[in-house]
């Protein structure tokens, strides 16, 4: 039964907390000791695939549809380009019907895109009758959506959306050791971390490259704020293997989070806009612990760190503020995949 039926595949996002960038390959190698904190949250992207007469994909967030050979050469560019490019690379030889769904705003830094990607080839491999590995999953949405953008692209986006819960990932030569922790640690999460919207949208790709470019250039600048970014990795990482046991673990995390975006802050000024800077202001006189943008900031949403217990305190602020805090929580589901005509496997075989 290959190919027939309907596969529909769900990932969630991400919040970064410390270390982003340092997933750029060769980046967190460069600097020995680099890891990279992020947690999967509870705003998900969809794909579903059935069997079709022609090769098409229709984006409902979007609503933009494109019909297409798989087989042929010419590639059409814009916005679902990425998506494109994962039919041709997964099903060339047989017709079917991507439709996709995101819950994520456009330009938000949760890595909708990259999950949305990881959603989709998940879809399409266990439609093709073939195993979800985790480890390829990660590695061919990572590769095709450099060629979509024209630069380096990380994974930490890619990992959180395949595995759920917090993943810390070590950077280190062959392949990043990645760990998933969940229980206790993402309960207390969920009630200190907070997303919230600036109201502006962003695009990682300008600040990422210019950062990824000084450093290979050996931009002693570049080096420092990099190598200031490791330390705060190191440091949050730390106070994540102590929490939730303390108020000292939080307010190390926090501390963690604030620096490394202070490094961030210095190595570009399209890091941080008007609205991000209102948003952390009003989060420390509420009593915030830390924050951070998310992504490569430049607009899009925020993640802010509290006291715990005082998290009603902080939405209440950024509330009163006219800013939008999101309801997503950290989560530990990650991707999901079910087939139709086979309900038995309904999660990606993890291999």
């Amino acid at each position: 039964m290959r190919g027939k039926g309907e596969t529909h595949a769900v990932a969630p996002v991400r919040a970064d907390l410390v270390g982003g960038t340092l997933d750029l390959w060769p980046l967190g190698l460069l600097h020995p000791g680099s890891v990279t904190a992020a947690v999967s949250v509870s705003m998900t992207v969809s794909a579903r695939v059935v069997a079709a007469s022609t090769t098409s994909i229709h984006s409902m967030d979007l609503a933009r549809r494109i019909t297409f050979d798989p087989s042929g050469t010419s590639l059409r560019r814009g916005r679902l380009e990425f998506l494109e490019r994962i039919v041709r690379e997964l099903f060339a030889d047989r017709h079917v019907a991507l439709t996709t769904q995101s819950s994520v705003p456009a330009g938000s830094g949760l890595g909708g895109s990259s999950a949305l990607g990881v959603a989709a080839a998940a879809a399409l491999t266990a439609h093709g009758g073939r195993p979800v590995r985790r480890a390829h999953l990660v590695a061919l949405v990572r590769d095709i959506e450099a060629q979509v953008i024209g630069i380096p692209t990380g994974t930490q986006d890619h990992v959180a959306a395949v595995r759920g819960g917090l993943t810390i990932t070590s950077h280190r030569p062959g392949m990043p050791r990645v760990e998933r922790r969940t229980g206790p640690l993402l309960r207390a999460l969920r009630d200190t971390l907070i997303l919230v919207d600036s109201g502006t949208v962003r695009s990682s790709a300008p600040s990422n490259w210019d950062m990824f470019r000084r450093r290979i250039d050996g931009d002693p600048a570049a080096r420092r704020a990099l190598d200031r970014v490791v330390r705060a990795g190191i440091d949050g990482v730390a106070a994540l293997d102590e929490a939730p046991a303390s108020l000292r673990s939080w307010t190390r995390l926090g501390r963690a989070m604030q620096r490394d975006l202070d490094a961030r802050r210095e190595w570009s000024p399209l890091v941080l806009t008007p609205e991000l800077e209102r948003v952390f202001a009003i989060a420390a006189e509420a009593g915030a612990l830390g924050w951070r943008v998310c992504g490569a900031g430049g607009g899009g949403f925020a993640v802010v760190l509290t006291r715990p217990g005082r998290r009603r305190d902080v939405v209440e602020a950024l509330s009163a503020a006219g800013f939008q805090v999101s309801g997503a929580r950290p989560t530990a589901r990650g991707l999901t995949v079910h087939r139709a005509q086979r309900p038995s496997s309904a999660r990606a075989t993890e291999r």
